[in-house]
């Protein structure tokens, strides 16, 4: 049998091994080869062993959550591939059947802009409109379309004649102000012009 120097063998031996080596070595005794081996071996164990498990216990894990994630994306391509065919299906269906915008959606207006066009199509005079609600913009536009069906001819009207000067639509003797409604000042204006 082969005896062992332990301090020898720790000069020589692995880093790693250095401190263990230097436990195992007793003075009082020297050992064999195999005696020493043996515990090397014991000791590697020892250190490596539980860090081995778990890094098999985190690769057992990983490849699991692989897998699900594998499944899960098959399952998930399966839904979409099914979403798809359903969504083409509806859409050759009801392309025929959609029914067809107005010109007013289509040019990207709102449904407040409808209204406003087909008033205005319709000969309103657009100022009375400024600032009134949706609902009262619908409610002419319901108005209009009922004089249209009893008459059964178009709905334009012609337009009231603009007056060429704002003057000319006032009485001398009217005290209202046509921009601002009545007003003390302007008749006072006025007043101070004729004298």
């Amino acid at each position: 049998m082969y005896v062992c120097d332990v301090a020898k063998t720790i000069r020589l031996g692995p880093l790693e091994y250095a401190s263990a080596l230097a436990v195992m070595k007793r003075e009082d005794m020297e050992e064999t080869v195999l005696d020493m081996a043996k515990k090397l071996r014991a000791y590697a164990d020892a250190v490596h062993g539980p860090t081995h498990a778990r890094i098999a216990a985190v690769e057992t894990r990983l490849q699991k959550l692989e897998d699900k994630i594998d499944e899960n994306h098959k399952k998930l391509r399966e839904e979409i591939r099914e979403d798809l065919l359903q969504i083409s299906a509806v859409q050759i269906r009801g392309s025929g059947s959609q029914r067809r915008r107005s010109p007013a959606r289509e040019r990207g207006y709102t449904p407040r802009a409808e209204l406003w066009f087909f008033l205005r199509d319709c000969g309103e005079n657009m100022n009375r409109w400024d600032g009134k609600s949706m609902a009262a913009l619908a409610q002419r536009v319901r108005e209009l379309k009922e004089v249209k069906t009893q008459r059964g001819s178009s709905t334009k009207r012609e337009a009231a004649p603009v007056a060429h000067s704002r003057t000319a639509r006032y009485d001398d003797d009217d005290m209202s102000d046509p921009l601002e409604g009545t007003s003390k000042t302007y008749a006072q204006g006025k007043k101070d012009n004729q004298a």
